[in-house]
């Protein structure tokens, strides 16, 4: 059969010499007819290695014959998933796999983890309607580390500057780490914010601000709290395996680079990953969404990944996500370091005696947390607003702000934090303190920075 008449996803590719593919079937279609699509395959360029049946059976009266061999999953991980691994076992030399299968078996979810266990063996997945390609990410000279996340608002940029921090410290300080950080707001081109310019202000903000641009972007919320040599990069949007459209976090990388540190830090931003493939990787993930670590992609995320921290203040579920990692993936997983950790809200200088205002981007029930930790550092807590990404409600928080007396606001460097809150400040006569947020382990007896400082040893080993 001439290739044109398969959809165009089907298509061998044209500029490969040898097209070697694994077929994934299913057990709810007749063996003839996927015998047939698979002749067709076969007619049209492939050379179909064999076929992985991820279950169903309804149509299966004996053996079923495809024409060619097939495998099933091992009763040791008997889902889809396990019968692609175990196809890949018994054909590695496969470059795609051609999905012919459909649902009640492969529904959305169990599609995306056999997406992730292609992608993390390199290989295409392919559908009668969609191709996903595997990111080839080029690597830099020196070492680095990435922190990645598997969703927004789950706190990558107050542990990247936690980490850099610590690592800044391991690695002999000044200056040590550049963090490179992309995100939806950053800049046109990269842009260098160097350390030796001086500390990030509510003023220095406020010019970027005024001039017309983002201030409370995530490499100028970094700059502020590490003190660290920052590059700022954009992205927009971002793919099924977390590949941004566009990035110019490549040429970051190079500038980075040229300021000989020990270490890069890359921060990832979303669920979308940076354009260079970094030499250790820290993931984050969330209570707020089990789902996104746990189902999908995010055993792909976990393949990727060197140690995962799992933030929350839901300490039941949090361990119940740790054993959940380590049972998934079989072997390659029961040994990756899964830590529990909440972010602690720390205000960044002295609040002792102020009546103070709090800003944040975190949910309504994150308030009390907030409360205490400033009445703990001796502030009279006034207000705390969620409302720092919703810009109505945020009007109106300020206003309140200041009939109920507050002299000083806090705030995360998110959001309007600079173009309202500090501005609003600023016209008020308040004083403004940026709030940070530190990764603190669920169990005290945990020693997460020698945790990341043994990632930072591993990465400059490479």
């Amino acid at each position: 059969m001439p290739s044109e008449t398969l959809p165009i996803p089907l298509r061998p590719p044209t500029d490969m010499a040898e097209c070697a593919c694994l077929v994934l079937v299913d057990g709810e279609h007749y063996p003839a007819a996927v015998a047939d699509a698979i002749a067709e395959l076969m007619e049209a360029g492939w050379l179909v290695r064999g076929a992985a049946l991820v279950g169903g059976g309804e149509k299966l009266r004996d053996t079923p014959q495809y024409g060619v061999p097939h495998v099933t999953a091992p009763s040791s991980d008997p889902t889809p998933a396990g019968a692609l691994r175990a196809a890949l076992e018994a054909f590695p030399d496969v470059t795609d796999i051609v999905d012919i299968a459909d649902e009640p078996v492969l529904v959305l979810e169990r599609r995306l983890e056999l997406v992730g266990v292609a992608a993390g063996r390199g290989l295409r997945y392919r559908t009668a309607d969609t191709v996903v390609q595997p990111p080839e990410f080029s690597r830099i000279e020196t070492p680095s580390l990435a922190i990645l996340g598997t969703g927004k608002r789950i706190g990558k940029t107050a542990v990247s500057a936690h980490t850099a921090r610590v690592l800044d410290a391991h690695l002999g300080g000044d200056g040590a780490v550049v963090v490179v950080a992309m995100g939806r707001g950053g800049p046109a081109e990269p842009i260098v914010v160097d350390r030796a310019d001086g500390a990030i202000t509510v003023a220095s903000l406020l010019a970027i601000s005024r001039a017309g641009n983002h201030a409370a972007s995530d490499y100028l919320e970094g700059a502020a709290l590490t003190g660290l040599t920052t590059v700022g990069c954009r992205r927009v949007s971002g793919g099924l395996l977390g590949v941004p459209a566009y990035s110019n976090v490549p040429a970051g990388a190079r500038l980075a680079e040229t300021m000989n540190p020990s270490l890069v830090l890359f921060e990832g931003s979303g669920s979308c990953v940076p354009s260079v493939r970094a030499d250790i990787t820290l993931l984050l993930a969330t209570t707020a969404r089990p789902q996104d670590l746990l189902e999908g992609l995010g055993p792909y995320r976990i393949g990727l990944a060197d140690a995962v921290l799992v933030m929350g203040d839901d300490r039941a579920l949090a361990a119940e996500m740790v054993t959940r990692v380590h049972e998934l993936g079989g072997t390659s997983h029961a040994q990756l370091p899964v830590v529990a950790a909440s972010l602690v809200p720390t205000p960044v200088g002295d609040v002792s005696g102020r009546r103070v205002a709090a800003f944040t981007t975190a949910p309504e029930f994150v308030a009390p947390i907030v409360e205490r930790e400033l009445t703990e550092a001796g502030a009279e807590v006034l207000l705390v607003s969620c409302n720092l990404a919703r810009r109505e409600e945020l009007a109106a928080d300020l206003v309140r702000a200041k009939e109920l007396g507050a002299d000083t606001v806090v705030v995360e460097i998110k959001a309007a934090a600079i173009d309202a809150v500090a501005e609003f400040a600023d016209r008020a006569g308040l004083d403004v303190v940026f709030l940070d947020n530190v990764p603190k382990p669920h169990d005290p007896a945990f020693d997460l920075d020698e945790l990341l400082r043994g990632l930072a040893d591993r990465a400059t080993s490479r």
